[in-house]
């Protein structure tokens, strides 16, 4: 026997196994808190690498599968700041950042300035320019009606799901419910002028003007809608940029309390109107008013609102007070010298009378 047929044979090496189809591999499932704070993460970096800084108040994500429906961002900007633009650029980066970090595809991403900070940047003076040259019509943000929505869905599902069994009972032989027994009885007892029924009629009346009312108005009006850019800017036509209206009147607030003369200063936030009321302790008033005037439609404009609202100022003096005695009793005493002066030079000279002689 040759040594070759005494050594042993290896065994055949098996071929490599095939790629399974994508659909046999297993599937990938990120958690929506993953999402959140993958996209909080990523409005943090952009914000620390700004100019102003700034700050991430709250993140929310919808996502339905393989795709995010919607990125929400409440952050917190330092003043000054373009809003518009450091909106825009907040807005583009997370949708990037976020799809790229977690492979999904993201549809929208929404940014909502809550709060102003006051920093030591130094202003840009061309605010009012850039944003006038770059305005154009912005709707109100539209509000998605959660409440209203998660109640009639539940009366709904109640209610069909009431039918449902009523109508199953009777597929299988149990015969309809009482309660449908009672109400037919009821209905076919009363028309339409018992009070019941049209107290009834009434409610859903009012019940079907609500949801109409839900539906046609956008809601939300606590924001104030900020320009969008000019269609020609691809890359941020679709930005959708909110201010809250307490952080507008704490901005004006703020700047208007450094006018010279103002004691205290009040300002009310509205859709269309913003009234400041200031008291002075010195000053000219007119002038006072002017001033406040001018800061406030600087501050408006600077915000880039796309639709300003009208600015209306009111200013007072202060009251002090005075101890009881001093200036009273002066002008008083004052008053009362002038009078004697005046009744004194009005009063003719008589000619001196000779002293009666004794008898």
């Amino acid at each position: 026997m040759s040594a070759d047929a005494a050594r042993p044979v290896p065994p055949p090496v098996p071929p490599p196994p095939l790629p399974l189809p994508p659909a046999d591999r297993g599937a990938t499932r990120i958690a929506d808190r993953v999402v959140r704070r993958v996209a909080g993460r990523a409005a943090a970096e952009v914000l620390g690498a700004g100019p102003g800084g700034g700050e991430v108040v709250r993140t929310s994500v919808d996502v339905r599968g393989s795709r995010v429906d919607g990125v929400h961002l409440d952050v917190g900007l330092a003043y000054p700041t373009h809003l518009e633009t450091a909106g825009a650029e907040l807005q583009r980066r997370v949708t990037e950042r976020t799809a790229y970090l977690t492979g999904l595809t993201v549809s929208r991403t929404t940014v909502r300035i809550t709060r102003l900070a006051q920093s030591t940047a130094a202003e840009p003076t061309e605010w009012a320019e850039s944003s006038r040259s770059r305005r154009r019509a912005a709707r109100r943000p539209w509000s998605e009606r959660r409440a209203p929505a998660a109640v009639f869905a539940l009366l709904g599902a109640a209610v069909s799901g009431a039918l449902l069994a009523d109508v199953v009972a009777v597929v299988v032989g149990r015969g309809p419910s009482g309660v449908r027994l009672r109400t037919l009885d009821w209905l076919t007892s009363h028309g339409p002028a018992d009070t019941a029924v049209a107290v009834g009629a009434a409610v859903a009346v009012v019940a079907g003007l609500c949801t109409l009312f839900a539906a046609l108005t956008p809601g939300l009006r606590r924001r104030l809608p900020m320009a969008t850019p000019d269609a020609t800017d691809a890359t941020t036509n679709a930005t959708a940029t909110a201010v809250d209206r307490p952080a507008v009147a704490a901005l004006v607030r703020h700047r208007a309390a450094d006018t010279p003369g103002v004691s205290r200063v009040r300002v009310t936030a509205r859709r269309r109107r913003i009234a400041v009321r200031a008291r002075i302790g010195f000053g000219d008033p007119a002038g006072t008013r002017d001033a406040l005037t001018r800061t406030t439609e600087g501050v408006v404009a600077g915000l880039a609102l796309a639709k300003p609202p009208r600015v209306r100022v009111r200013v007072s003096r202060d009251a002090y007070w005075q101890p009881p005695g001093t200036h009273d009793g002066e002008q008083r005493h004052e008053q009362n010298h002038e009078q004697d002066r005046e009744q004194k030079e009005a009063t003719p000279h008589a000619p001196p009378t000779a002293p009666a002689s004794a008898p």
